[in-house]
């Protein structure tokens, strides 16, 4: 009986060693694919990080330059402006000597009215936001209206109201044909 012993334990302990080794062998391979398969994602992990990066800085540099864009936009529209806010303020001097003029005129006080008229010509040729054409215009205007003041002619009053008319309107004046 102790031999059936032995033998019966040796084979235990065969089977033991058996069941030990194909554990140890199950978990060698769960934990290898385990890692395989978390290098492998790993690796798509990077690769979708870096490519979340790019796209970052990608889409960084479009925001980059449409504000570029939106802000020369709006520097032209800005210039625009002051250009025009520029002329319209010439305009309102050049309107400003004009209605002294007008006054000086019906007070018959014509060596006043040329100097206003002078005066005007200057702010016109001061505001040099305006059209070469339209200073042009009112300078020929003006030119008309100091002759007729030098002629002493109480007709120039009406020139200048039409001048300043034309000019409060924000057209050039039309051309009279002598």
């Amino acid at each position: 009986m102790t031999e059936e012993r032995t033998e019966e334990r040796r084979g235990l302990g065969r089977i033991f060693r058996l069941i030990a080794i194909w554990v140890v062998v199950i978990v060698i391979a769960v934990a290898g694919g385990f890692g395989t398969g978390y290098f492998l994602r790993d690796k798509d992990v990077r690769e979708a990080q870096q490519l979340l990066a790019q796209q970052k800085a990608e889409m960084a540099a479009q925001i980059n330059s449409l504000e570029k864009q939106v802000l020369q936009a709006q520097k032209s529209q800005l210039e625009q402006a002051l250009v025009r806010a520029k002329m319209r303020a010439g305009l309102e001097e050049v309107l400003e000597f004009l209605t002294e003029a007008m006054a000086e005129v019906d007070q018959r006080n014509f060596g006043r009215a040329l100097q206003k008229i002078g005066a005007a010509k200057g702010a016109l040729n001061a505001a040099g936001s305006t059209t070469a054409s339209f200073r042009e215009a009112v300078n020929a205007k003006l030119d008309e209206i100091r002759a007729g003041l030098e002629q002493l002619d109480v007709k120039t009053g009406e020139q200048i109201s039409s001048l300043t008319k034309d000019l409060e309107k924000g057209v050039a004046p039309e051309k009279t044909s002598e």
